[in-house]
């Protein structure tokens, strides 16, 4: 039980982390825009195969208290106390056919997936609207073919972030994200990416069958510029696989993966309604 020192200690605490927790911007509720963008990803991580692609982008933004959708993620918000904020979160991969890559070629194609779960979230340090934070994102991985739906295991991404924002005037804004993460994952979603059945093997590929661990490393940046009605969109990704579990399997062709892209939308349609949130 709580002393009393100790309860006003916690307080004093709760009382001078205030006036940084309500440090927002006022947006408009919901954006909407489209414009050309070029993005260039790996088949899969360790796979030198690369796809570099041109495709219009629909630039899409909600902000409400209950929910958020950006380009990053979409955020349920479900609990905050002072600096620490537990969220529903989402992340989204590609397809990959196996006949289109050399390594995998054979073999079953990797289905498009989605991960669903909770992410942890604690500040370490916040000023203005500009902020420093530990996440913790833990997610269940569902692939689909869109004929059926398969569990393929779970991962976690353990990392740090900083997220840079400032209102520049003249209707423009600005927000730059740096991150480092540490992912881990279990042995099912391992074997599902880099996992090579006695039937698949082949002279080159041998048999492989992955264990749960370490995965990557992972280091980003983004940048976002609201200019007016336009928006410039930038990212870069890096993972090193060089420590993971997964280095032997014959399916890691390079132990470091590039993704990165930059777009470039017209915002036509802008709610009226605004929100005092951050983006």
């Amino acid at each position: 039980m709580l002393s009393k020192s100790s309860l006003s200690l916690w307080l004093s605490c709760l009382y001078l982390y205030q006036p940084l927790l309500f440090a927002q911007q006022t947006l408009p509720k919901w954006e909407f825009g489209l414009g050309p963008s070029l993005v260039s990803y790996p088949d899969y991580p360790g796979s030198k195969e690369k796809n570099d692609l041109l495709l219009p982008f629909p630039y899409f933004t909600y902000r409400s208290k209950d929910l958020t959708i950006d380009q990053r993620e979409v955020k349920k918000p479900l609990y905050e106390l002072g600096p620490l904020e537990l969220d529903l979160s989402l992340s989204i991969s590609v397809p990959v056919s196996s006949k289109d890559n050399q390594a995998r070629n054979g073999m079953e194609d990797l289905d498009g997936s989605v991960g669903l779960g909770p992410v942890f979230k604690y500040t370490l340090y916040r000023k203005h609207i500009s902020e420093l934070k530990l996440e913790l994102p833990i997610r269940a991985i569902l692939a689909t073919d869109f004929r059926s739906i398969h569990q393929e295991g779970w991962v976690t991404s353990p990392g740090i972030y900083y997220y840079y924002r400032r209102n520049l005037g003249n209707h423009q804004r600005i927000k730059a994200t740096f991150g480092t993460s540490a992912d881990f994952a279990t042995a099912q979603y391992n074997d599902y990416f880099y996992g090579v059945n006695p039937t698949e093997a082949t002279a080159t590929r041998p048999a492989y069958q992955a264990t749960g661990g370490f995965a990557n490393m992972s280091y980003s940046a983004s940048i976002n510029w609201h200019i007016g009605q336009f928006w410039i969109g930038g990212f870069y990704r890096q993972r090193d696989l060089k420590q993971a579990v997964t280095a032997a399997s014959p399916l890691v062709e390079t132990t470091r993966g590039e993704t990165y892209g930059l777009v470039f939308t017209w915002n036509f349609l802008t709610s009226d309604e605004t929100v005092d949130t951050l983006e």
